[in-house]
Formats: structure tokens, sequence, C-alpha cells
């Protein structure tokens, strides 16, 4: 089973391209620090709005 531990800049790069499904590909479990989230979503914008989205339900 692969794992990754993703910090801030990919979330939202990836965000920003529209790929953010590419972690999902590679890894089977994705681990976000709660700092991490806080970072990426800090801003009102359209990644913020995907992790949000995505993430939280």
């Amino acid at each position: 089973m692969h794992k990754v531990v993703v910090n801030s800049t990919p979330l939202i790069i990836l965000c920003g391209i529209g790929r953010l499904d590419i972690l999902k590909i590679l890894y089977q479990e994705i681990f976000i620090p709660p700092a991490m989230f806080r970072e990426a979503t800090s801003k009102n914008d359209l990644a913020s709005a995907q992790l949000l989205h995505r993430y939280i339900r």
C-alpha cells in the first residue's frame, strides 16, 4: 500500500491546475497534517474551495 504525507504546496498547485486527483491515482492513503490543511485552505480562492469541498463533508 502506497502512503504519502502531503504539505500545502503540492495541494495548492494541483488544485490550481485542476489535478488534485493525481494524488488519489498515485497513492492509496493520503495524509494531510492539520497545519498543512489550514495553510492550504486559508485563502478564499479556487484551491481552498476545492480542498474544502473534497475533504470536509
